[in-house]
């Protein structure tokens, strides 16, 4: 017997007669998210859909129903297709559904909520603060694009100006390096640097830029380097030169994958890490993320982080930061390498006195 998809598939209508219906609002927003899933290469199943479904009422504020089925994404991807020429089709063996087409735009006017318009606002706001010019002009942009259509009336002018981001901007100084390499990495295009380390030598090597992210509020990237013949992270503001190459490449799911809480470094790391913690450091480990892993014990007397594995990079300029109230327990290496660096910090302030 011939399968037939969760969604059938009709004929492609005819791109000047589609009908753009009017359709109720639920179902709007329905179509709209399925459309960025696919945009976004998401590739949702029919079963991912209806959880989508019931986030939606959520974040518009309704009671949940639990009543979403496959027919009702059949109607949804029959309104896709007939009414927005969009070419989906489902891969029988992932049991998800596929855009075929990646240059497909869907052309439909937004009919957004208050909550919608205040994540796009509140969102195009910490993104300018986060990303350098041009970018954050590109995005300031795309939201005005997006809310040309809907008048935010509720949003008084003191609550975007009471919206402040500090510590988790990406320190990006040179535009002329950043930019280039964000569109590499969003194009997947091969690159070619100059970078120095941080011991101050610098090399030149091909990379391809197959993850962008932000860490202790620098930007790096992470790919294949042609020098060391295998991945490598770069800290964006340590390339001196970026020059991009006519060449491309394919992201790897398992470099992508690579990058956690937990592997974010390629410093050696250490085990069983216990650190004791008083006054304002406990509060402070139960906020500060270094690992996915990692335990605050509170006790009568402060507290005891534990993680099972980092970098002493990582985590003794956040001892050192706590003035005291974090001390190191185990294991002895991480121990010692701390009173080494409570040492040499103290040599140098006795050197500038």
């Amino acid at each position: 017997m011939k399968k037939t998809p969760p969604a059938a598939a009709p004929q492609m209508a005819d791109p000047k007669t589609w009908r753009k219906k009017r359709l109720p609002r639920s179902q709007s927003l329905r179509v709209a998210r399925i459309a960025a899933l696919l945009k976004t290469n998401r590739c949702p199943s029919a079963e991912e859909l209806c959880e989508e479904y019931r986030k939606l009422e959520i974040e518009e504020g309704k009671k949940v129903k639990g009543s979403y089925t496959r027919r009702t994404v059949c109607r949804d991807m029959a309104v896709l297709r007939e009414d927005y020429g969009c070419p989906v089709k489902f891969d029988w063996g992932e049991k998800k559904y596929v855009l075929t087409d990646p240059k497909w735009e869907f052309n439909s006017p937004a009919d957004l909520s208050e909550s919608v318009m205040l994540a796009l606002i509140l969102g195009g706001r910490i993104a300018e603060e986060i990303f350098p010019d041009p970018l954050r002009a590109r995005i300031r942009s795309s939201v005005d694009e997006l809310l040309k259509g809907n008048s935010p009336e509720f949003l008084e002018k003191t609550l975007i100006d009471s919206l402040k981001v500090f510590e988790q901007g990406g320190v990006a100084e040179n535009p002329a390096v950043f930019i280039p390499v964000f569109e590499a990495w969003q194009t997947h295009r091969r690159i070619h640097i100059r970078y120095c380390d941080q011991h101050g030598n610098e090399t030149e090597r091909d990379v391809d830029p197959q993850v962008l992210f932000l860490y202790q509020h620098e930007w790096r990237i992470k790919g294949f380097c042609s020098l060391r013949k295998k991945d490598r992270t770069f800290v964006i503001n340590r390339i001196k030169n970026v020059w991009p190459l006519d060449v491309t490449f394919k992201p790897s799911k398992r470099t992508v994958d690579s990058v956690t809480l937990d592997d974010i470094v390629e410093y050696p790391k250490v085990n069983g890490v216990k650190i004791k913690l008083t006054g304002d450091a406990v509060q402070l480990a139960m906020s500060t993320s270094m690992h996915s892993r990692q335990k605050v014990k509170v006790t009568r007397d402060g507290g005891m982080l534990l993680i099972p594995k980092i970098a002493p990079e990582v985590i003794i300029p956040w001892i050192l930061s706590q003035g005291g109230d974090a001390v190191p327990l185990e294991p002895p290496e991480l121990v010692e390498r701390t009173h080494a660096a409570v040492r040499a910090m103290s040599e140098r302030m006795n050197v500038k006195q």
